[in-house]
């Protein structure tokens, strides 16, 4: 082997070497532990390349690491949106992410390939993101959609057809499949028992011809929006009938039905999904008159029950008006509207995610060995959940974004 070249390749190995060994050192700050809702006196927290190494009062920084006083700050796991459309938004929503401390997200029908392309500009250090979970096109029945919908979205024939479907999709990587509101009863039924088959999760908009508590029977992984609950009601009726179904549809979900549904929800270890800030931004002051203080009991109910909640945004076009990352704090206030507390709200944030998605070996908490996606906010969100927003720097996979990083990644996105 020629000198130079083995000369590279050293250099090369010690470049990666450095990169793994960088260490990050945060003195003073809180840890707020979403477990239990414990607030640690001030500490030391460790940040080696991109993992917690170590949370201690007497921890010593190595020669050469980078030491930031967060002294008066409160740090907590990066929050995640369980329901994003990326696709929709284009590749300015990514950088509002994580300006706004939202470090991971489930993309919930899309292009798989361009998600992946965005994926792995964020893996090598080319683009900052967020971490992207995603179900790859929406699995749907036929219905009238424009030509970008079109374009990410599956329709199939038969049982056969959505069989092979799933298949197709896991062998592409999909991290779970996505079932929107007009696939047919007997297409969802064979698409869950294939997708239990081959060990990959469903998340659904609930077809308006599968009721809900046999979707939950099925196994699937979470249910998506508060509105689904009602199942075509509030999508099929005329409108001038609709009010008068959507009241029966709600009278019948604040009584028995409802509770045997959260029961078996809760016993099942499905997730809810309500993305309440999306009906607010698109239904606007309707909202908060009529069908919002109708659904939020529905979601109380379901977290008095013990499903666990998750928190999601539903942004997709910008001409919907839901912004992201900004709406997820929208989001996180709602949760708290309909009887949550601050600690409950912001588990469904990180803790429950991270359960969605199995992925409580590295996210989800503040604590070591886990992956240093972390927020650092300048007051307690366990005195008032709207702290969220008072974000003094985010960590990003173990690299440091301070204020005025943030700052200039909204203003390059466009962002407030």
């Amino acid at each position: 082997m020629k000198r130079p070249l083995v000369a590279f390749i050293l250099l090369l190995v010690l470049k990666q070497g450095l990169a793994q060994n960088r260490q990050l050192v945060l003195q003073h700050v809180r840890v707020i532990n979403v477990l239990n809702g414990g607030l640690s006196g001030e500490v030391t927290v460790t940040i080696s390349g991109n993992r917690i190494t170590g949370i201690s009062k007497t921890a010593r920084p190595l020669p050469g690491a980078t030491v930031m006083d967060a002294k008066g700050k409160y740090l907590i796991p990066g929050l995640w949106d369980m329901h994003v459309h990326l696709s929709y938004y284009g590749a300015g929503a990514l950088p509002m992410l994580v300006a706004n401390g939202i470090t991971g997200v489930r993309d919930m029908g899309g292009d798989l390939g361009q998600i992946d392309q965005w994926r792995a500009a964020i893996a090598a250090g080319t683009l900052s993101g967020p971490r992207i979970k995603r179900a790859g096109p929406f699995i749907d029945g036929p219905k009238s959609m424009n030509a970008l919908r079109a374009s990410f979205t599956c329709t199939p024939a038969d049982e056969a057809a959505v069989r092979l479907l799933v298949d197709s999709l896991q062998h592409a990587g999909a991290d779970f499949l996505k079932v929107h509101s007009r696939l047919p009863h007997a297409l969802f039924l064979a698409l869950v028992d294939q997708a239990r088959k081959q060990h990959i999760p469903v998340a659904v908009h609930l077809p308006r011809d599968v009721p809900p508590q046999e979707a939950v029977l099925t196994g699937i992984r979470s249910i998506e929006h508060t509105e689904s609950l009602l199942g075509d009601v509030i999508y099929n009726e005329e409108e001038a009938a609709r009010e008068q179904h959507t009241a029966a549809a709600l009278k019948k979900l604040y009584g028995g039905y409802a509770r045997q549904l959260a029961i078996s929800m809760a016993a099942k270890q499905i997730f809810y999904d309500p993305t309440l800030i999306s009906l607010y931004r698109l239904r606007g002051t309707a909202y908060e008159e009529t069908l919002g203080p109708r659904l939020l009991p529905v979601v109380t109910a379901l977290h008095q029950a013990g499903v666990k909640l998750l928190t999601g945004s539903d942004f997709a076009w910008k001409e919907a008006g839901i912004r992201p990352g900004y709406d997820l704090h929208g989001e996180l206030a709602l949760f708290c509207k309909a009887g949550l507390s601050p600690l409950e709200a912001l588990q469904a944030a990180t803790i429950h995610p991270a359960e969605c998605l199995y992925m409580t070996d590295s996210v989800g908490v503040v604590e070591e060995g886990k992956i240093a996606d972390l927020v650092i906010l300048n007051a307690n969100p366990l005195k008032d959940i709207r702290h969220t927003k008072n974000i003094y720097a985010v960590i990003l996979n173990g690299r440091y974004l301070g204020r005025d990083t943030l700052h200039a990644m909204l203003g390059k996105a466009g962002g407030e």
